[in-house]
């Protein structure tokens, strides 16, 4: 199962995403389901400092991760895990900004868990 491609570079580059701008020299790297991982999570700020992007296939993931931010401080949580719900309900399927809202419309101070699943490591 297929998370995300990137273009000419096997790793986990979010600012290499595969997009329109592919040319014959270009190589495409697929990037595969690894493993699956629930972290809690505990909103102190309003923002938690993440960026999400989704493929256009159901998949949300992390683009970015803000410096200093409550999810920086997860040291498991990484750029390119797939978010695959939060408290147990499934967000395969949603766009990237319904994933954001959900996220923003939690309450502080309750915590809550995220069930992620990293892209395979090939390298």
């Amino acid at each position: 199962q297929i998370l995300f491609c990137t273009l000419n570079t096997h790793k986990v580059d979010m600012q290499k995403l595969l997009g329109g701008q592919i040319g014959l020299e270009d190589f495409i790297f697929a990037h595969v389901r690894g493993e699956t991982k629930e972290v809690e999570v505990t909103k102190t700020e309003d923002a938690l400092g993440l960026t999400i992007t989704d493929n256009g296939a159901g998949y949300a993931f992390i683009k970015r991760i803000k410096e200093g931010s409550i999810i920086n401080r997860l040291q498991t949580v990484c750029v390119g895990d797939s978010i695959e719900a939060i408290n147990d309900q499934t967000i395969v399927g949603c766009r990237h900004y319904e994933v954001a809202r959900m996220l923003r419309e939690l309450p502080r101070a309750q915590p809550f868990t995220l069930r992620l699943v990293q892209p395979k490591k090939a390298f």
